[in-house]
C-alpha cells in the first residue's frame, strides 16, 4: 500500500484502540448516565412541571415600583413569601436579595434605591479587583447601553442549562485523563514501538494519526453528552427564557447580553477548553509513556489549579486573573461578574481572550510533542 493511502487507516485503528479502552468506555458510560441526571435535576429540585407554571406569573414585567410594591404586600421585611403559590415573587425576592445584598430590608426601599444598591454593590466589586479608571470608564459605558427598569423573567430552566452546560468542563478533564492517558504509552507499554517506528508511516503519520484520534473521541464525546442533556432538558421541562436579558438571572451583570448569547460564549469557551486539556494530555503520554502517571497530572493540575484559583486573593491581580482564565473557573456563568479587562490596543473581557490563548496553546503542544516524537529513542524493549 502506498504511503499517501495509510493515513486514514492509522486513524481507524487509533480510534478503535481508544473504543476498546475499558477505562474509557465505563467514564464515558457514567458520564452518559450523569446527562440524564442533570437534565431532570438542574432544573427541577424539588419542584414539578405543574409548579413551572406558577414562576412564570410576573415574566417580562418591567422591576419597577410598581412591580417592588406587589412584593412587598406578599412578603415579610427580608422578602420572605408568605404564599407558596407565589413562586414568580418568591423568585424576584431571590433576585432581590442579589441585586441589594443579602438580607437587607426591602420594605422601606423603593425602586432607585434597588438600583442605586446594585449600583454600589457592582462598585465594591471594582475596588476588591483593583479596577483602573479606564476600565471602570469601560464598564460605566456598558451600563449605558442597557435598557432599564430591567424586565423579569424566570430562569429555573434558562439557568438549569447554563448551570449544566458549566458542570461539563470538570467531567471532561476526567474523560480525558481516563481516555487519553494510554494513546502514547499503550505502544512502550506492550513493547511495540521498535516496529511502529521502523515502519514507513510510523513517524509524522502515526503520530498526527494518534492526535486526530484522541481530539476526534473527545469531540464525539462532548457533542454527544450536551445533546444528551439537552435534549432530555428540552423534552422534560421544555426551554424558555433563553431569550431574556441576562440580567434576569445575573443582576450585577453590566453588559447588554441574553442569556441565550451567554451559553453560546459557554459553549465556547467549553469547546476549546477540550482543546488545550486534550492537547496537553496527549503531550504528557507522549512524553512520561506512562497511562497512570498522564492521567494523574491531568486531572490532579485541573482540580489543583481550580482551588488555588478559589483561594488566591483578588488583591493579587495578575496572579489571580491568570488563574481564573483557566478553563476550570473561565466556563462558568459568573464570568460575567469578574469586571478584569485585558488591554491589547484596546479593552477586551477574559472571555473573549481566553479562546485564543487556548488554541494557541493547544497548538503549541502539539508542535512540541511533534518535535520529542520525532526525536524520540526507545531504550529499552
Amino acid at each position: 500500500m502506498e504511503k499517501r493511502h495509510c493515513f486514514g487507516m492509522l486513524y481507524k485503528y487509533e480510534l478503535l484502540k481508544i473504543l476498546k479502552n475499558k477505562v474509557a468506555l465505563v467514564t464515558f458510560i457514567v458520564a452518559f448516565c450523569f446527562a440524564f441526571i442533570q437534565g431532570e435535576f438542574e432544573v427541577s429540585g424539588n419542584i414539578t412541571p405543574k409548579d413551572l407554571e406558577k414562576y412564570q406569573e410576573i415574566d417580562d414585567r418591567a422591576v419597577d415600583q410598581s412591580l417592588l410594591n406587589e412584593l412587598k404586600e406578599i412578603s415579610d421585611d427580608a422578602g420572605n413569601i408568605q404564599d407558596e403559590n407565589r413562586k414568580g415573587y418568591e423568585q424576584l425576592s431571590a433576585w432581590m436579595e442579589e441585586t441589594i445584598g443579602y438580607r437587607a430590608p426591602i420594605k422601606e426601599l423603593d425602586i432607585d434605591t434597588v438600583y442605586s444598591k446594585r449600583e454600589k454593590n457592582i462598585q465594591e466589586g471594582y475596588d476588591a479587583m483593583r479596577l483602573t479608571q479606564g476600565e471602570i470608564g469601560f464598564w460605566t459605558n456598558k451600563e449605558k447601553e442597557l435598557d432599564k427598569p430591567f424586565l423579569f423573567h424566570e430562569t429555573i430552566r434558562s439557568g438549569g442549562i447554563l448551570e449544566g452546560t458549566t458542570n461539563y468542563m470538570l467531567l471532561m478533564a476526567i474523560i480525558i485523563g481516563a481516555s487519553l492517558s494510554m494513546i502514547f504509552a499503550s505502544e512502550t507499554q506492550r513493547k511495540t514501538d521498535p516496529m511502529l517506528r521502523v515502519a514507513i508511516n510510523g513517524n509524522k503519520e502515526l503520530y498526527f494519526a494518534k492526535i486526530l484520534a484522541g481530539m476526534s473521541y473527545i469531540f464525539g464525546c462532548i457533542i454527544v453528552l450536551l445533546a444528551t442533556f439537552y435534549a432530555y432538558t428540552a423534552c422534560r421541562w421544555g426551554i424558555t427564557g433563553m431569550d431574556c436579558m441576562v440580567q434576569s438571572y445575573l443582576p450585577l451583570a453590566r453588559i447588554d447580553m441574553t442569556i441565550g448569547e451567554l451559553l453560546v460564549i459557554i459553549l465556547m469557551l467549553l469547546f476549546c477548553g477540550i482543546l488545550l486539556i486534550s492537547s496537553f494530555a496527549l503531550f504528557l503520554s507522549n512524553v512520561t509513556r506512562n497511562g497512570v502517571a498522564t492521567m494523574t497530572i491531568v486531572i490532579g493540575s485541573f482540580i489543583g489549579l481550580l482551588v488555588a484559583t478559589l483561594h488566591v486573593p483578588l488583591k493579587l491581580r495578575v496572579l489571580s486573573q491568570i488563574l481564573y482564565m483557566l478553563p476550570g473557573t473561565m466556563v462558568s456563568s459568573s464570568i460575567l461578574y469578574d469586571y478584569r479587562l485585558i488591554r491589547i490596543g484596546k479593552y477586551f473581557m477574559s472571555y473573549q481572550i481566553a479562546p485564543i490563548v487556548y488554541i494557541l496553546f493547544s497548538i503549541a503542544f502539539i508542535v512540541a510533542g511533534y518535535v520529542f516524537y520525532d526525536k524520540y529513542e526507545i531504550k529499552s524493549n
